[in-house]
């Protein structure tokens, strides 16, 4: 068996006069592997993987005493490639993974698929849909209301965003779950949610102490291509 520097200088030999033929052979016009319909892309293939061999086989054989450790960096290296080739192929349902954890530990938190384009947001533990937005660039926490025909701000909400809520005329009559309240009719400049941008949104401010939590109510659903429930999942199709 060849020792130290003669297996090392074999090696290099070999694969310098590998390369030197397949340019010789390229100049001269010589059909190599893979040219031809016999071989399609296998030849080069081949030549690739004979030339992988020889580097690892040389490496054996210059330093015979550390083949075990160049098999378990080898088997390393193999899992490594076969953990990162198993994540791609499996990266939608990964991807479903990584939004549900991302919904539990940060409920409201909007997540956009970037192929589609759709928004999901993860029920909460309270059995709701939150959606943490952006309204007239001031942050604004939403409680998903189907039940509410228009996007409704508490006065809070609304003075963060910018409205003055002691000139607005609270003459909308709404039925809530405490009864009749009346309402503040606005246009909602801007409503974003992690890159949708709604505009010139109809809207209404609820008087004070009249509502706890922002309702975001079908006057934005409704400016959705669509929008469904799948499980514990909203998702929102711009």
């Amino acid at each position: 068996m060849f020792r130290g520097n003669l297996a090392g200088t074999l090696v290099i030999a070999v694969l310098v006069a590998v390369m030197v033929a397949a340019v010789v052979a390229f100049l001269l016009g010589v059909d190599m592997p893979g040219d031809g319909p016999m071989f399609s892309d296998k030849g080069p293939r081949v030549v690739a993987l004979v030339a992988l061999l020889i580097v690892i086989g040389g490496s054996m054989l210059a330093a015979p005493r550390q083949v075990l450790v160049l098999l378990k960096w080898l088997a390393v290296w193999a899992l490594l490639g076969l953990s990162l080739v198993t994540a791609y192929t499996y990266r939608s349902e990964l991807d479903a993974v990584r939004q549900r954890v991302s919904g539990t530990l940060l409920p409201g938190t909007a997540m956009t698929d970037a192929r589609t384009g759709t928004i999901t947001v993860i029920r909460d533990r309270s059995r709701h849909y939150r959606i943490n937005a952006s309204v007239n660039g001031a942050a604004v926490g939403f409680l998903v209301d189907t039940g509410a025909s228009v996007v409704t701000l508490t006065a809070r909400d609304a003075r963060a965003a910018g409205i003055d809520t002691a000139a607005l005329s609270y003459t909308v009559p709404v039925s809530t779950a405490n009864g009749i309240s009346q309402v503040a009719a606005i246009r909602l400049e801007s409503l974003e949610i992690d890159g949708l941008r709604l505009t010139d949104l109809r809207a209404f401010v609820a008087r004070e102490e009249a509502l706890e939590t922002s309702l975001f109510g079908l006057s934005a659903l409704d400016r959705l291509s669509s929008w469904r429930v799948e499980g514990d999942r909203l998702i929102l199709q711009p």
